[in-house]
C-alpha cells in the first residue's frame, strides 16, 4: 500500500505551490484529478476538509475550479487557499466523516464520504533508547485495511524529520530499531502519531483518492543510549 503524502501540511504544501497553475475551465473535464483530505489535528482540536485538484493525476499541475463548476464540504463552499491551492473548510473538534460532492463543467457529479477511521495517541512514556529495539506500541485500535500508521519523531533536524510506518493489518504497535533514529542528537525529542486511512472514492477516468488522517498531541520525551 503506497502513500503518497508527506508528514505534514508543510510537506504537503510543498507540492501544490510548486506546480504550475491553471484554470479548470482550459482542460478535459475527465482529466481533472481530486484529492479529498480530512484531516484532524488532536493538538489544535480541529478537523480540516480539503480537496485539491491537479491536471491528469496527481503530480500533474494544480488547477482552480471554474466559477461554473460547483464544489460542496457537507454542503458548505469551502474557502479558496491561492497560496496551497485547495479548497478549505475548518471545523472545531473532532469530525470523522464528511460528504464532499463536485459537480464539473460536463456536469457529471461525483459524491464521495471521507472517513476518519480511528484515532490514535501517544502512551504515557518519558524516554526512549536510541540504541535499542523497542517495541512501540500506539493507545488505539490495531491497525484495519487500507490505513498506515507513523511514528514521527521530531529532533530538530533541518533537513527532514524522521519517520517509522507500518501497515500490517492487525497490529497495534511497531518496532523502533536503532538505523531509525541514528540521526538525531541525543536529548529531549517530540514524538507523535499520525494515522491514514485510504478511502474508495468515486472519479473520473484519470482517477481520485482521499484519505482520512488523524495526528495525535506531541509529547516530549528523552532520547538517551544505555
Amino acid at each position: 500500500m503506497k502513500y503518497i503524502l508527506a508528514l505534514s501540511v508543510t510537506v504537503f504544501s510543498i507540492l501544490h505551490t510548486s506546480c504550475r497553475k491553471e484554470g479548470v475551465e482550459k482542460v478535459n473535464q475527465d482529466e481533472v484529478w481530486v484529492d479529498y483530505r480530512l484531516v484532524y489535528s488532536e493538538e489544535l482540536d480541529s478537523t480540516y476538509s480539503r480537496v485539491t485538484f491537479k491536471h491528469n493525476g496527481k503530480y500533474g499541475p494544480s488547477l482552480k475550479l471554474s466559477s461554473k463548476s460547483l464544489l460542496t464540504i457537507d454542503g458548505n463552499t469551502p474557502f479558496f487557499n491561492a497560496g496551497f491551492m485547495w479548497y478549505q473548510t475548518v471545523f472545531k473538534g473532532f469530525n470523522s466523516s464528511v460528504e464532499f460532492s463536485y459537480v464539473d463543467l460536463d456536469d457529471n457529479t461525483y459524491d464521495n464520504t471521507i472517513q476518519i477511521l480511528n484515532s490514535i495517541e501517544v502512551p504515557n512514556i518519558d524516554t526512549i533508547y536510541k540504541d535499542s529495539t523497542l517495541y512501540f506500541p500506539w493507545v488505539g485500535n490495531p491497525i484495519e485495511e487500507n490505513e498506515v500508521v507513523w511514528l514521527v519523531v521530531d529532533g530538530g533536524l533541518e533537513d527532514k524529520i524522521p519517520y517509522i510506518s507500518i501497515d500490517s493489518v492487525g497490529n497495534n504497535g511497531l518496532y523502533i530499531v536503532p538505523d531509525s533514529l541514528s540521526a538525531l542528537p541525543l536529548g529531549e525529542i517530540s514524538i507523535h502519531f499520525e494515522r491514514w486511512y485510504q478511502n474508495s472514492v468515486d472519479g473520473n477516468s484519470v482517477g481520485s483518492m482521499g484519505y482520512g488522517h488523524y495526528i495525535s498531541k506531541k509529547r516530549q520525551v528523552k532520547l538517551v543510549s544505555n
